[in-house]
């Protein structure tokens, strides 16, 4: 060999340099290999699960409400269903699956007498949308039924009974409008930044008390997680967090003496309000007629509401809190006061004459013949039409109207409920807005007394009847612990006296004559102050009359108010004031027991 010669051939050199190549390739491998396996293998991990698991928001239990003493007045019960797994039923290929199924279900109801409900483009959309749930088949199962179901449950393998809670009120259609009712609604509540994959309906209020205080009522959610296969069938199913109940909603409701007015109310159509004019506690309220609350329970048919939506009667009008009626002679008391805070003296008489003509309008008095001579008191016992019109022309709209807006006339109560009607006091500019016509001074003799474009519902003439006694306008409530506010009207104690012995003696008479209202204080034991009131509406052959009653009682010291109106009615002497009678005899029942009034 030349001495000269280099001992690494070019051949060697290149074997060198392949080999440095795949020893630097298997370290990159070796690292990015690291990197997939050790490194992210927590995010494959939780990536995986999360294709595998599903996950549940479960429904928290409603909270019960109450009347003021503790009665239960909406409850929540057990409620069966039958439900299908439908992983029990997999055929290679959708449609053989929902066949399948389909085909399984006919047997069911086969068994035990049930009508089929799960259409097949129901059990289509299940299997597509939700086919890591079971299928509810049938909802809130009877007892019969379900018998039968058991006793063949060997032989219906799939299917199982599933519990959930709804609501049940144990009392039917009393209070109905005022409690409301609830109906099944999604959730939406999100954990974090990843949403529900399934949720299960919760109970939402849809009317009422229900509606008005769905959030305060509704639980706390929980989670059901669900492992799923490759197909998305369900494998197993975990609780991870517990649902927890809303709280418990106490009324200021009192069940005996709602109970006592809807017994009254049973036969007619009207309304009926009853609440603490110290307070503004609602101690009653009904709209007639009602429904029964657990019709909704756990759903209700479309012809069955359809039935309740077309009747005639209107049963789901809340007539207490935004029936608009015409208030008739209940608002002469307003008038009054109104008159006295302009400066008319009660002791001017004026003659009553039967009549009193208006413009080519004869608006006639409660006698026929008459009342004579008149002074404010007696004007309101006797309810004397031409009277207060006369009263109403000397002191003008515009007085009448500010006294009227001074009780709350007008203007929303602020009762804490999702029905609240302002009602109407009209007056010149209100007429020409509504209806682009001047005011005239018929107008103002038919406000006067109670007729006429004035609307009012019958939850503010309660509050107008507490006002009167106490000389406070209260704010109607229905939660029982929220604040009371109240306004001291702007009247004197003298004006204030004349009103209410003028209310005193329309129950009790002056003496020598009974008052209009003398029916309200048969048998109760203590002594009240009230108004009678009848107004038209319609004319020809749709004209009807509507009776009210107003009052508050005890007259010395007022513990309740009230207001109560029959539609179709006499007159309000001889339909309002005895049902008011009835409720008072209740209101006051220990008295009674205890032998007179404390």
């Amino acid at each position: 060999m030349n001495r000269d010669e280099n001992p690494f051939s070019a051949g060697a050199v290149a074997c060198l340099a392949a080999a440095a190549v795949f020893l630097l390739g298997i370290l990159i491998l070796a690292v990015r290999l690291k990197a997939l396996q050790v490194d992210s293998s927590a995010d494959y991990n939780y990536a995986n699960v999360r294709q595998s698991e599903r996950r549940v928001q479960t429904e928290g239990l409603r909270g019960r409400i109450l009347d003021r003493n503790g009665v239960v007045l909406a409850d929540n019960r057990t409620s069966l269903s039958i439900v299908c797994d439908v992983s029990r039923f997999r055929k290679r290929g959708w449609t053989r699956t929902v066949g399948e199924i389909e085909h399984a279900i006919e047997k069911v109801a086969e068994v035990t007498g049930l009508p089929t409900t799960v259409t097949r483009k129901k059990i289509e959309r299940h299997v597509h949308q939700e086919l890591a749930r079971p299928l509810v088949c049938w909802k809130d199962v009877d007892r019969v039924a379900l018998a039968k179901f058991f006793e063949n449950s060997r032989d219906l393998p799939g299917f199982s009974c599933k519990e959930e809670s709804v609501r049940h009120y144990p009392f039917g259609s009393m209070a109905s409008h005022l409690i409301g009712y609830v109906s099944r609604a999604r959730g939406d509540v999100v954990a974090g930044d990843e949403k529900f994959n399934f949720f299960e309906p919760e109970m939402d209020g849809r009317s009422g008390v229900e509606r008005y205080y769905n959030s305060f009522l509704r639980g706390v959610p929980g989670e059901r997680r669900i492992r799923v296969d490759a197909l998305g069938y369900a494998i197993s199913e975990w609780t991870t967090v517990e649902s927890a109940p809303g709280p418990d909603l106490t009324l200021t409701l009192c069940s005996r003496i709602q109970r006592a007015a809807e017994e009254v109310m049973a036969d007619c159509k009207g309304a009926f309000v009853v609440l603490d004019p110290r307070t503004g506690d609602i101690l009653a309220s009904v709209s007639a007629p009602g429904y029964d609350l657990n019709a909704f329970i756990p759903y209700i048919s479309k012809e069955d509401y359809g039935a309740l939506r077309d009747d005639p009667a209107s049963p789901f009008l809340d007539r207490a809190m935004t029936g608009l009626y015409a208030p008739g002679s209940t608002y002469k008391p307003i008038v009054a006061l109104a008159a006295l805070a302009a400066g008319m003296s009660a002791e001017e008489p004026y003659t009553c004459l039967g009549v009193y003509e208006a413009g080519g309008m004869s608006l006639r008095c409660t006698s026929r013949w008459g009342h004579g001579p008149l002074e404010m008191e007696e004007a309101i016992m006797r309810s004397c039409n031409p009277y207060f019109c006369n009263l109403g022309v000397k002191i003008g709209t515009n007085e009448i109207f500010r006294v009227s807006r001074q009780f709350g006339l007008g203007s929303k109560t602020g009762i804490d409920f999702v029905n609240d009607s302002a009602g109407v006091v009209p007056n010149a500019d209100w007429k020409m807005s509504r209806y682009s016509e001047r005011w005239y001074f018929g107008d103002l003799v038919q406000m006067s007394i109670g007729q006429g474009m004035l609307l009012v519902t019958p939850l503010q003439m309660a509050r107008v009847a507490g006002a009167l006694g106490t000389g406070r306008l209260v704010t109607p409530r229905l939660k029982s612990d929220i604040p009371v506010e109240s306004t001291k009207l702007p009247f004197s104690k003298e004006h204030f006296d004349i009103v209410r012995n003028g209310m005193f003696k329309v129950v009790n008479g002056n003496g020598i004559a009974r008052g209009t209202g003398f029916r309200a204080g048969k048998d109760v034991p203590v002594s009240i102050s009230g108004k009678t009131g009848t107004a038209e509406i319609g004319r020809g052959a749709t004209r009807r009359k509507n009776a009210w009653f107003i009052a508050y009682a005890p007259s010395e010291n007022p513990e309740v108010a009230l207001a109560v109106i029959v539609e179709d009615a006499e007159g309000g002497g001889i339909d309002a004031a005895p049902r008011a009678a009835a409720v008072l005899r209740e209101v006051f029942a220990s008295r009674q027991e205890n032998g007179g009034e404390k």
